[in-house]
């Protein structure tokens, strides 16, 4: 599926993978930093396709040193696979409406949130909200689950 899916979308997916990981494994100093610029590239229509898959790159890589054993399990569990955006894509129109404006929200904070991240200002709850949203977007939650997250304040 991926072939049919823009490289925007692979880098989300990828995102959105590496998020599920750190539910699981102990996350890097650096990973909420990948994260934030993750979602920052995949909503800049600017950037080169290079760029794009440099960032994934960033993301797989960070994956695999998080959760190294996950690639090659046998018993494979789901929780550090990368999402499935055609599932987002072919949801009803209410849930894909409600998980495309949970995304563009965290698109949207994420150039402040690095900012605050590198000078130490972003608090834990904003960091957390960030995971809560990519969390939200990969689950099968319901209308007013998804609006819940989406109209969270932090």
């Amino acid at each position: 599926m991926a072939d049919s899916l823009s490289l925007r979308d692979q880098l989300i997916e990828s995102t959105i993978g590496l998020s599920r990981v750190c539910s699981m494994h102990k996350k890097s100093a650096r990973t909420d930093l990948l994260i934030l610029q993750a979602l920052l590239d995949s909503a800049d229509i600017s950037l080169s396709d290079g760029t794009i898959q440099n960032t994934m790159s960033l993301i797989q890589s960070e994956k695999s040193k998080i959760a190294p054993m996950c690639e090659t399990c046998a018993a494979r569990c789901g929780n550090s696979d990368d999402y499935d955006m055609s599932k987002l894509y072919n949801a009803s129109d209410e849930i894909r409406e409600l998980k495309l404006a949970i995304l563009h929200k965290i698109q949207g904070m994420a150039k402040d949130a690095i900012l605050k991240l590198r000078s130490g200002k972003l608090d834990d709850q904003a960091v957390i909200y960030f995971h809560k949203c990519l969390f939200a977007i990969s689950e099968d939650w319901d209308a007013a689950q998804l609006s819940e997250v989406l109209h969270e304040d932090i």
